[in-house]
């Protein structure tokens, strides 16, 4: 049940009739001062916070707004310097391409130039060993025609006297001795008279010591007659043969002579007059070219050294 309280201003106990409970003396009330109001100290400390901390945002704002544009303006720079370097780089690239290209070519006109010049001295062997060759062939040739004009040096007494004559046959010298002045008519003996031509030739030959001479016997195209050879070309050998054992005799190296009959196959003159048939009648002795006037044997044909 609720309690009903009753204020007394005199200070009296008075009985609560309703419940029957005696309530005790109730002091009187003291009439009180209006209350005295405070300063608004936290309001104070929270304006000077947000102050303060609008201040630092302002400053920190400032401080970064500078920075950002610091920053922009770096990356502004940095933009411009890749833009560059990208159009370096292709520019680069794109002359990387040309110097690769022109490397390529500068290597293959390398190569040609290392070919031309290796063929180049490959013929300048050839032409170095032709040019050896012909000054060797040169020098023997000029040694062939001093002894070519030597020899009708010494000769010029029995070419005066028709002995014999120097001539040039084929390219080669060419002593001529006629059959009529060293053989009778039809024979390979020679006559006194021919011994001694056969001896001066003889002499005056084998002072010659480094050549080699071909003795060649000819005749005219008649039919030999009551003859002890079969043909001319067996009595043209045969007198070949008789006039190289006396040149022999005359002191010349056997060596440097050969002995070959040609018959009537090998006429100087044309054998339709009598004139001609005697001068095809005859003796040929002929100075043969050394080997280093000949011309080189094809390399397939050298053997190779033992």
């Amino acid at each position: 049940m609720g309690r009903r309280v009753a204020r007394y201003s005199g200070g009296m106990s008075k009985r609560d009739e309703s419940e029957g409970v005696t309530i005790g003396k109730v002091k009187p009330s003291v009439p009180t001062s209006a209350p005295r109001s405070r300063f608004p100290w936290r309001l104070l400390l929270w304006a000077l916070a947000m102050t303060a901390a609008a201040g630092a945002g302002g400053y920190f704002t400032w401080q970064f707004r500078d920075r950002a544009k610091e920053r922009g303006a770096q990356l502004g720079v940095c933009v411009e310097d890749l833009d560059r370097a990208r159009a370096d780089a292709t520019l680069a690239s794109a002359t990387a391409g040309t110097c690769a290209t022109d490397r390529d070519a500068a290597v293959k006109e390398r190569d040609d130039v290392k070919a031309r010049l290796a063929e180049l001295e490959k013929n300048l062997d050839v032409k170095s060993e032709e040019l050896t060759h012909l000054r060797s062939q040169r020098a023997e040739t000029e040694k062939r025609i001093a002894a070519m004009e030597d020899i009708q040096r010494q000769f010029a007494q029995m070419i005066d006297t028709g002995q014999l004559a120097v001539t040039s046959r084929r390219g080669s010298l060419v002593v001529e001795l006629p059959a009529e002045v060293l053989f009778p008519s039809g024979s390979a003996e020679l006559s006194k008279k021919g011994e001694l031509a056969v001896l001066e030739v003889g002499i005056i030959l084998k002072k010659f010591t480094d050549r080699r001479f071909l003795v060649v016997g000819h005749t005219d195209n008649l039919a030999l007659k009551s003859s002890t050879y079969k043909d001319n070309w067996d009595l043209s050998t045969a007198r070949a043969v008789t006039v190289t054992r006396f040149l022999v005799t005359a002191g010349m190296d056997p060596a440097n002579l050969v002995a070959a009959g040609a018959g009537e196959h090998d006429p100087a003159k044309s054998n339709d007059s009598a004139a001609g048939r005697q001068h095809n009648r005859r003796i040929e002795i002929v100075l043969l070219p050394a080997l280093a006037e000949l011309p080189p044997l094809p390399r397939s044909l050298e053997q190779p050294p033992k």
